[in-house]
């Protein structure tokens, strides 16, 4: 009876020491998270940014989330596009798509995802880089060459247009309405839902612009 008392007795020293060694191990786990949550804070306050985004990977979703909007929007205050980016596509890579961010209820991530591109998208106009832009702006439907998103690509081109006119480069805006708007060619003239977006045809979008742009040349030529 002494031998099986003995027994556990060590049984229970043993269990007990694992149980502090797992609890031990969760402190330090959190020491080290709420560690690295406040340098990346630190790091961010100080302006230090390339410290704070070597460190977000390691902070918690939660909290990464946010420190990594804070980050983006440093970035885009300091005209680096390209960090903003590698933040939200590198260390936030779960954010949803353009079409899932209009749905917060059914994806976690929607709410981080619109207020990131909300900051992106207009930098990278600013920046020049049209053609990325779009791979930022919002989306009706998942698929982004689906004629439902005429009106999507239709507010693009009209974004970066009202860009290049408030520069004074009209010409440039012209060239650019030129050749984008074959968009609506392939995509919702060609479509076998054309009938439902008729009015962004081909001859109807490029028309409208058109006309918006002469309005634009005879506002600056008075």
């Amino acid at each position: 009876m002494t031998k099986y008392i003995i027994i556990g007795l060590i049984a229970i020293s043993i269990i007990i020491g694992l149980v502090e060694a797992c609890v031990d191990g969760i402190s330090n786990m959190y020491a080290s998270i709420t560690s690295t949550h406040e340098e990346v804070a630190e790091a961010i306050e100080k302006g230090n940014l390339s410290e704070a985004k070597k460190l977000l990977p390691d902070v918690m979703e939660k909290e990464r989330y946010r420190y990594a909007l804070l980050l983006i929007e440093e970035y885009v205050a300091i005209e680096d596009v390209e960090n903003a980016v590698s933040v939200f596509e590198r260390i936030t890579p779960e954010h949803c798509s353009m079409y899932e961010m209009q749905h917060e209820s059914l994806y976690k991530t929607a709410k981080y995802t619109k207020e990131a591109v909300s900051m992106i998208y207009p930098a990278l106009i600013k920046k020049g880089e049209y053609e990325k832009a779009w791979k930022y702006h919002e989306l009706e439907y998942e698929d982004p060459f689906y004629a439902g998103n005429a009106p999507c690509y239709y507010k693009y081109l009209l974004d970066v247009m009202d860009h290049l006119c408030e520069q004074g480069k009209i010409s440039d805006a012209e060239e650019f309405l030129n050749e984008h708007a074959v968009w609506f060619r392939q995509n919702v003239d060609r479509s076998s839902h054309a009938k439902n977006y008729q009015q962004y045809s081909y001859q109807n979008i490029k028309t409208r612009l058109q006309i918006a742009l002469n309005e634009y040349k005879m506002g600056v030529i008075e």
